[in-house]
């Protein structure tokens, strides 16, 4: 699968299955609307990093993980 089909499918995942999403009740084109929105959108891109980040940043020993 290439990246761009991954990013796509886990994206599709989380917006139908997400349990704080559903209270959006998106439907099956405003998901396909967004997933075509921030596919390029850098700003998008740029938040999802930061929170990452923070997230490992904070919780990644929880998982095993180990920082320099």
């Amino acid at each position: 699968m290439n990246p761009r089909e991954a990013f796509r499918a886990f994206f599709k995942f989380q917006l139908e299955n997400g349990e704080g999403l559903s209270e959006l009740e998106l439907n099956e084109k405003d998901i396909e609307r967004f997933i075509n929105g921030v596919e390029d959108d850098m700003l998008f891109h740029s938040k999802l990093d930061d929170f990452l980040k923070e997230y490992i940043e904070d919780h990644g020993d929880e998982y095993g993980m180990e920082f320099n």
